[in-house]
């Protein structure tokens, strides 16, 4: 039992927390005493059986490491059941067993008032349960070892022939077996789970820093930019910005085609609201009008001119996207992803295509974390703690790749020098829209004037830098501000039109066929275009004792 003594601090710290209310099984457990397994608060054994029985605790600790508490007490209250959780509690409380190996047994006896009936419960750690006595090697030990002693009213013999049992099943080869395994466990858990994780988010650092880490370009908010940069479009910007052809680059080219004159939007802001079994609502139904490119007109080239071609082949001979063809969007656009991403690479502003990096990283992070979930369930199922550590860090891990994965779209020394320069239009972009009270006001800024020399284009813009609330606020404020109602009236000032709303003239209030409010939501119409292509959901739809715990062990109770 001397092993015992350095544990004892923490025993007495867990009996004062035990004296100052009831544990789990109904009574407060004493502070355990160092040196001392046995405790007969019934008062049924005579000191001489104490002495040998602490004797064969003794020696089965001191040539295996597993320890034995025993426990006789008087309480009326316990069945079998309370009085097993009793049991478990005890060995808990107490921390019975070797802390890591949990090869401790409770054998917890609770006596009627006449001291001679009562429930035996025997409780072993998860340890103990594997390497020495099983549950039904448990209730051999109480129904045929203990008990009938029990019943002949000497329970000093029953408990010394259970020692016996006890001492027999712990034996050398047992013992080792449960060292080495629980040890591995130990190895595995510790070194090697945080080994795991450092592997894990270690090589996706590395792998980042070589592959997908920018150069460093110095940017400052109070650095503005008045002009793009050569061979710049507003789609492109999206690309470089973002670092990939996403969900925004797509917007930017409907709104660029839009602004152009070969787009016109219906009732936009319904995008995300219709549901896929909706009936057929033409009139109220999202829609695109697709339209013959005007004469004498600025047009866009390249990926864009491509994205028109595809929206006239899906929209057919009436030239309209109706609520059907909106939904098969993204499949004909989600090749100008590609080519918008080659382009930027072909310009020398990416190293490789971003998308495809970014996939490969983002899988395999998520290809770690499902291992690391395989690896948890099978360490709950074992069981074996260690293995649920490295399957913790395994998803730790694949989680700090994944985040890494997102960030793989590598830029040039002159990509990111481009990207900087972006970064300071869209401040200077933002600081005009903040201030102007119509997109004509926007346009005719000098510093914006130099890259967006009309409305449309400064909604385009505007949009493809992440603004279109920005740009959002400026049109309501056009439609809204009573010096500029006048003028809007008689010279029909700049509205985007292909929005699918018109100034009503009644009221002072802006007109909207889409919408159930008088001024629209101009912002959030701008922003619902990344919705559209997105088929839409449907509308159904201790002390004393090592520090060993109960936790993966069982037992179980007899009455007497």
């Amino acid at each position: 039992m001397s092993r015992r003594i350095g544990l004892a601090l923490l025993g007495s710290f867990a009996g004062i927390l035990l004296g100052a209310g009831l544990v789990a099984g109904g009574a407060p457990w004493p502070t355990p005493y160092p040196d001392r397994s046995v405790y007969d608060d019934a008062g049924v054994l005579d000191p001489a059986t104490e002495a040998a029985l602490e004797a064969r605790i003794d020696a089965l600790e001191s040539r295996s490491g597993a320890e034995v508490g025993i426990y006789l007490q008087v309480d009326p209250s316990k069945d079998l059941d309370t009085n097993l959780a009793a049991a478990e509690d005890l060995l808990n409380t107490w921390g019975v067993g070797r802390a890591g190996y949990d090869d401790g047994l409770v054998i917890l006896i609770s006596y009627q008032s006449d001291r001679v009936h009562g429930i035996l419960s025997t409780y072993a750690g998860s340890g103990f349960k594997v390497a020495y006595l099983s549950t039904e090697e448990q209730a051999h030990l109480r129904d045929v070892v203990i008990v009938p002693y029990l019943q002949a009213h000497d329970p000093g013999a029953g408990l010394l022939a259970a020692m016996d049992v006890i001492n027999a099943e712990v034996t050398a080869d047992a013992t080792s077996s449960l060292n080495f395994y629980r040890q591995v466990n130990a190895v595995v858990g510790i070194p090697g789970a945080a080994l795991v994780l450092v592997l894990s988010a270690g090589s996706a650092f590395v792998v980042w820093r070589r592959r997908g880490d920018d150069p460093s370009v110095l940017d400052s908010p109070s650095v503005l930019m008045a002009g793009p940069p050569a061979d710049m479009t507003p789609p492109l910007a999206t690309v470089l910005t973002e670092g990939r052809a996403g969900d925004n680059a797509m917007r930017t080219v409907l709104v660029e085609l839009a602004g152009a004159g070969l787009l016109r939007f219906r009732n936009l802001d319904r995008a995300g609201e219709v549901k896929r079994d909706d009936d057929p609502d033409p009139l109220n139904d999202p829609s695109i009008d697709l339209l013959d490119p005007p004469l004498g007109g600025d047009l866009p080239t390249g990926p864009s001119e491509e994205a028109y071609q595809k929206l006239v082949s899906l929209g057919g001979s009436d030239h309209t996207l109706s609520r059907e063809s909106l939904w098969r969007v993204n499949d004909a656009l989600g090749p100008i992803k590609r080519v918008l991403e080659s382009e930027a690479v072909r310009l020398g502003w990416f190293t490789r295509l971003p998308t495809p990096a970014i996939t490969r990283g983002i899988a395999l992070g998520m290809g770690e974390a499902v291992l690391g979930g395989v690896a948890v369930i099978l360490g709950f199922n074992i069981p074996m703690s260690g293995l649920t550590l490295v399957g913790v860090a395994l998803i730790v891990g694949g989680l700090v790749t994944a985040g890494f994965g997102t960030q793989m779209s590598k830029r040039t020394p002159n990509g990111a020098y481009i990207d900087a320069m972006l970064k300071a239009f869209r401040r200077t972009l933002g600081k005009t829209l903040a201030q102007a009270r119509s997109m004509s006001e926007v346009a005719n800024d000098p510093t914006v004037h130099v890259f967006a020399d009309t409305p449309d284009k400064a909604v385009v813009w505007g949009v493809a830098l992440g603004l279109h609330e920005e740009v959002g606020a400026v049109l309501a404020r056009e439609l809204a501000d009573p010096q500029t109602r006048e003028v809007v009236q008689s010279s029909g000032a700049y509205y985007p039109v292909w929005l699918g709303s018109s100034w009503s003239g009644s009221g002072g209030d802006a007109g909207s066929l889409f919408s159930n409010s008088g001024m629209p939501d101009l912002g959030g119409m701008l922003g619902t275009l990344g919705s559209i292509g997105s088929a839409p959901a449907s509308s159904s739809g201790g002390g004393g004792f090592g520090g060993g715990g109960g936790g993966g062990g069982g037992g179980g109770s007899s009455g007497f």
